[in-house]
């Protein structure tokens, strides 16, 4: 693999962890609103983090187990497609006053948005060269600084057109995240699982 490849591969990865980082930091801006719209005090409003962070949790290890078995590039597509199915499910709780439904919604982003790191770590472990590997998995895991400071800025500008804008907006991204993971990820098994 040549270094204009493993950048563009980079480059995707990069967007994907930067896109689950978001979710977190970009939903503190538009938690009033939330609350406001369902009815809720801060301890029931207070289940929109937790249910991402518990989801998330439970997605790591089991994402990462299963792109060893599966390939990186089916369960890195598969993360990417669950954390966009969940953001729309929120955005579509919008207005049904149904408060379990954006928990499910967020529990099903976290799950996928569990898979995008470690998928996007294994990735960059299995395609870069030592002497390269160690500053891709740093820009990989700077993204979260980047998301804790860019995410409540984006979070406030999006809460002028509505709560559910934080959500639908990861739609049009998480398409062109799949579509170009696909064509360049690595995509067979790993070896010995």
């Amino acid at each position: 693999m040549d270094d204009k490849h493993r950048n563009r591969l980079l480059g995707v990865l990069f967007v994907g962890v930067l896109m689950g980082a978001l979710d977190i930091a970009i939903v503190g801006p538009a938690l009033p609103a939330i609350q406001a719209e369902f009815g809720l005090d801060s301890r029931a409003g207070s289940w929109i983090f937790s249910s991402y962070v518990l989801a998330n949790l439970i997605g790591t290890p089991l994402m990462a187990k299963l792109s060893d078995l599966y390939g990186r590039r089916a369960i890195y597509v598969l993360d990417v497609t669950l954390f966009a199915v969940g953001s729309l499910v929120v955005a579509l709780s919008h207005g049904s006053g149904l408060f379990w439904v954006l928990l499910l919604g967020r529990a099903v982003q976290g799950l996928g948005a569990g898979g995008i790191f470690p998928v996007a770590s294994a990735v960059i472990g299995d395609t870069f060269p030592p002497q390269k590997r160690g500053a891709a998995l740093g820009l990989i895991g700077a993204v979260f600084g980047l998301a804790f400071l860019i995410g409540p800025i984006l979070g406030g500008v999006l809460l002028g057109l509505g709560w559910q804008w934080l959500f639908l907006i990861n739609l049009p991204i998480a398409a062109v995240v799949v579509v170009l993971a696909w064509s360049l990820l690595p995509h067979a098994p790993v070896a010995g699982t």
